[in-house]
């Protein structure tokens, strides 16, 4: 409620296009990536050293977008929306893998193969036998309104720990 003298106009705040546009990107809530591996972050055995990792995010418009939210205060109204350009993945073998995509989930009849989006390789074990991982989603983001437009980036980060394993064989030729 705004009170004002007889004959007196009205005054009203002005909100900035730029203030609307992180009222609009606020209000978007994206988030970091929803971190999926295969093997299994919670898997008791782990990553074998050799074998293929699948890596993606779960699929919700907060981790893959694309969001598009309006934000609108008295004749000015701004949208925005947030695309995903990649995510990084740090492996914690000294290691990133980009990925241009969320990834492709993980099904059991793609055992030993490696992901067609965004997988890795372990080679060598890492110290403490357990990787660290960082997943940085990279968001663009594009807004326009008010007689004003502009981009930014937004970066978010989540991180998971995966056991790793080598797995040693010894051949002694047999009996013959």
């Amino acid at each position: 409620m705004v009170f004002a003298p007889n004959g007196q106009p009205i005054a009203v705040p002005q909100v900035s296009p730029v203030e609307l546009a992180e009222q609009a990107i606020a209000e978007m809530s994206l988030s970091a990536p929803d971190i999926q591996l295969s093997p299994s972050a919670n898997s008791p055995r782990g990553a074998t050293i050799g074998f293929p990792v699948w890596m993606w995010t779960a699929r919700r418009e907060a981790t893959t977008g694309p969001v598009t939210r309006t934000a609108t205060a008295g004749p000015i109204s701004v949208t925005a929306t947030a695309t995903l350009a990649r995510i990084d993945w740090s492996m914690g073998d000294e290691t990133t893998t980009r990925c241009s995509n969320p990834g492709t989930p993980f099904t059991d009849d793609q055992a030993g193969k490696p992901s067609p989006t965004c997988g890795h390789v372990y080679e060598r074990l890492v110290a403490g036998g357990v990787a660290e991982i960082n997943a940085t989603s990279r968001w663009e983001i594009s807004w326009s309104g008010g007689g004003q437009s502009a981009f930014r980036t937004l970066n978010l980060t989540s991180s998971a720990r995966l056991a790793l394993r080598e797995v040693r064989t010894l051949n002694t030729g047999g009996p013959r």
